[in-house]
């Protein structure tokens, strides 16, 4: 059945081309192949709805450097049920200084939900409702996923669960993370991503910031944003439930710290040195600013976030051996690295902010940013009037 599933799903590109070429020859019929591809691809959102969420969180907001202050804040992001005694993952972003949380389940099922832990670095976090019986996701391998495959992702759309289909274009092995086409709301951070099969290969992590080069000037509606197919950036299962996991058990993942910030130089093939922390393990052991790193524990840098991946997954203490260059001398310095200790949210891994419900705005001019925050909130009492009703 499997192989079928595969089969089907990968002759999609070159059996649509055919039957978009005679529109009347497969129309509808029953049992053509495009109405299979249709069918499976709705029976994998269908039969994990379930066990999406829909997350509501609710803060106060500080107002903005012009004076505008907006009371009360909305936040919408998704998760999913990772048990079924009511353990919801998501991102930071979505319940970040949240003062009330609510989880709406796929049934409809609102509960209020409350925060547990997160973890600052990859923003992973874990929220609690209190009920039985919930259906979990089915999670799959995410170290089985390549380019090309598709992606089938549902996530909280202003209130309603919107499906999105795109692809995978890169696995991104130097900073854990799985890059996909697809065109996503801001509120899709933490929305979980299916593989072919229906299990869960992922959740939405971050995108870059759609209010930078993709609107048209003057156009006020973020939901246009999701017109635009845009880089997704996922957080493989894997590493989600590891962490998830640690952070249920009460423990919190330390990480390695260098003392060291630079960029890239593709000309020379390492990561160049701007700044030292005083008193850091860098600096301790010798490295400078202008230094070349060249390779860590013997392997060959490829990039900043390269680097930063590698310190990071460094057990605190250990010893490891660097290759630098100081102009053209060559050197091998051992350090031993440190704990990082940072702040939750302190720490978007390259440089791209995770998702968030509602986009901060307050670089903005202040009278676009309350027109903004005006259809923001239009669209939320449309959206309660809708609940009233159906109640």
């Amino acid at each position: 059945m499997k192989t079928k599933r595969f089969s089907m799903l990968w002759t999609f590109p070159i059996v649509a081309g055919i039957l978009l070429s005679f529109p009347g020859a497969a129309y509808c019929r029953a049992g053509s192949v495009l109405k299979g591809i249709e069918e499976e691809r709705a029976e994998i959102l269908e039969r994990n709805r379930a066990g999406v969420v829909r997350i509501h969180a609710m803060f106060t907001q500080t107002g903005t450097a012009d004076g505008l202050q907006y009371g009360k804040g909305f936040m919408h992001g998704t998760g999913f049920v990772l048990d079924s005694k009511g353990t919801i993952v998501t991102v930071l972003r979505a319940v970040k200084d949240a003062e009330e949380i609510w989880a709406t389940l796929g049934t409809g099922r609102r509960l209020p939900a409350r925060f547990v832990a997160s973890d600052p670095v990859s923003e992973v976090a874990v929220i609690q409702v209190d009920a039985e019986g919930l259906q979990p996701i089915a999670i799959g391998n995410s170290d089985r996923v390549r380019i090309g495959h598709f992606a089938f992702i549902l996530g909280n759309s202003f209130g309603e669960l919107m499906p999105s289909f795109g692809h995978v274009f890169n696995v991104d092995r130097s900073q854990d993370l799985i890059h996909i086409a697809a065109p996503v709301d801001l509120s899709f951070g933490g929305a979980p991503v299916f593989c072919s099969t229906g299990k869960i290969l992922g959740l939405v992590w971050a995108l870059p910031d759609p209010w930078s080069g993709i609107l048209p000037e003057g156009v006020p509606d973020a939901r246009m944003v999701r017109e635009f197919p845009t880089t997704v950036f996922v957080v493989p299962i894997n590493r989600a439930v590891g962490i998830a996991q640690r952070l249920l058990s009460g423990s919190q993942t330390v990480y390695g710290w260098l003392g060291v910030t630079g960029e890239y130089d593709p000309d020379y093939h390492g990561v160049r040195v701007d700044s030292i922390a005083p008193n850091g393990p860098a600096g301790s052991s010798g490295i400078v600013r202008g230094d070349l790193i060249i390779s860590f524990q013997e392997q060959q840098i490829q990039s900043a976030e390269h680097l930063q991946s590698l310190v990071l997954s460094t057990t605190p203490g250990t010893e490891v051996r660097m290759k630098i260059k100081r102009g053209e001398q060559p050197d091998t310095p051992r350090v031993e690295v440190g704990k990082l200790s940072i702040e939750p949210g302190r720490f978007p891994a390259a440089g791209y902010d995770p998702l968030s419900v509602s986009s901060q705005l307050s670089t903005q001019d202040g009278n676009q940013v309350l027109y903004r925050e005006f259809l923001r909130l239009q669209r939320e009492i449309q959206l309660l009037k809708q609940q009233s009703i159906k109640k």
